[in-house]
């Protein structure tokens, strides 16, 4: 490995644990629709009652709320003891403080796309940073079909020099303070930041119109003047 491969690999690193801890702190503020005992916990207490007495039986484990996906499998055995360890790290800093840890699924590009029936999370983050422009445009439609049916909140982690817009997505400057660790003395591989974050949020991609809302249903400013 070159000077130049392991200063960008370190600097990945450090993004990928930067992301994590932010995931972490968002995925509390979303909703959980994958866990039933949660969902049961906002009904009357005569529905919960009847929830809980349909579902005496022994239930499938809740689905995770949290999907990491990268490129292949070189990068998903890279990727478990990176989070395996930074968990470890942050839970020895916190002490005896609860740490809270999402459970999340991890799959490659290809065991997503052989999928029969996907499944859905409240959250997807894709860490693809080493990903070229050409595959990126095989695993548009990838994207596009967590972006639209199976994910609420979306992350996609890219090189900087691939853009998302065109496809819905808006950038994040989460990742533009992201810096070399303090023991690496080499110069940085090109300027920062070299990783771009794309985010789509299913519930508010979209700006709402003044017209849609109970005031303005059914187009008052048009009585008298058009036929219906």
């Amino acid at each position: 490995m070159t000077a130049r491969s392991a200063n960008t690999t370190d600097l990945n690193t450090t993004t990928l644990m930067f992301l994590h801890d932010y995931i972490q702190a968002l995925l509390p503020t979303l909703g959980s629709p994958n866990n039933p005992s949660k969902a049961c916990d906002t009904l009357p207490e005569d529905s919960r009652q009847a929830a809980q007495t349909s579902h005496s039986q022994p239930i499938a484990k809740p689905i995770p709320e949290l999907l990491w996906a990268v490129e292949n499998q070189q990068a998903l055995s890279e990727l478990r003891p990176l989070l395996a360890n930074h968990h470890q790290k942050a839970s020895a800093v916190n002490g005896d403080e609860e740490d809270v840890v999402h459970e999340a699924a991890l799959f490659t590009l290809q065991e997503l796309t052989m999928q029969p029936i996907p499944q859905r999370h409240q959250l997807a983050c894709f860490w693809l940073p080493n990903l070229s422009a050409e595959t990126l445009q095989q695993h548009i439609p990838l994207l596009m079909r967590y972006r639209d049916l199976y994910a609420a909140h979306m992350l996609v982690a890219l090189d900087e020099a691939l853009d998302l817009r065109a496809y819905g997505f808006t950038p994040l400057d989460l990742l533009e303070q992201t810096q070399l660790p303090i023991t690496s003395s080499l110069p940085p591989a090109r300027s920062e930041p070299s990783l771009t974050l794309w985010q789509f949020n299913l519930y508010d991609y979209k700006k709402l119109p003044n017209w849609l809302n109970s005031d303005y249903w059914a187009n008052p400013e048009n009585w008298d003047k058009h036929r219906w």
